[in-house]
């Protein structure tokens, strides 16, 4: 899961942010391997959820939020954010935290580390809390980009480029310093990578996920499993 992270990130330069923000041309093709990153960020919050969704027995669903909360530590052990949120915000969606008999037989340990995790991903005063754990962070490392984006859109959309036709250096200055994150977290990247010990069968299975990205079709299938009382 990692690889395949790093070597998307390891494939964005820092000039494709600003196409991103300031185009908003999808597809343009200066912006393929951002998109691929973001979308894989997504692609892991419904896989996630549908493995969950997809598993009618009670036992193994437990084993999932088991795996699951196994492998978003991991992520974050490995510096890998942007699919450590993504794994946390499956498990946190209204249709599998609802399932209040299966997280009742989760493991108090599992719920303690989940309950840690969760905290990284607290919006509260801006964030500050995945802020401060992923400054301490020594890169390589792969922040959770669409946060970052924001970080960007937001100075963009809220500063003026020109004031009096003369342009507003301290609005360039301002996205040239989170632009550049990217290749502070990029750094010796070549040395974090992950020697994989599987096969290429669950390499398949990483790269191609299964999932369902119908959020109708999800609550049903989690008010099938366990119906509202």
């Amino acid at each position: 899961l990692t690889n395949l992270d790093w070597s998307l990130f390891n494939s964005v330069h820092e000039v494709r942010l600003i196409y991103y923000t300031f185009s908003r041309q999808a597809s343009s093709g200066h912006t393929v391997a951002l998109e691929q990153l973001l979308q894989r960020c997504n692609e892991v919050q419904q896989w996630v959820m549908s493995e969950v969704l997809l598993c009618p027995s009670l036992g193994k669903r437990v084993q999932l939020l088991k795996k699951f909360i196994k492998i978003a530590a991991h992520c974050k052990a490995q510096r890998n954010l942007n699919s450590s949120f993504a794994i946390i915000m499956g498990l946190n969606t209204a249709a599998v935290s609802r399932l209040n008999q299966t997280w009742e037989k989760v493991p108090g340990k599992f719920k303690k580390l989940f309950s840690e995790l969760e905290l990284l991903t607290d919006p509260s005063l801006n964030h500050k809390a995945y802020r401060d754990a992923f400054r301490k962070m020594k890169p390589p490392k792969i922040p959770f980009m669409p946060l970052l984006l924001k970080d960007i859109t937001f100075i963009h959309e809220g500063n003026k480029t020109f004031h009096d036709n003369l342009v507003n250096f301290e609005k360039l200055h301002m996205i040239a310093d989170t632009v550049r994150h990217i290749r502070h977290c990029q750094t010796d990247q070549a040395g974090n990578e992950v020697t994989p010990s599987d096969g290429p069968d669950v390499r398949a299975s990483v790269h191609y996920l299964h999932i369902i990205d119908n959020q109708q079709t999800l609550f049903e299938l989690s008010h099938r499993l366990e119906p509202r009382a």
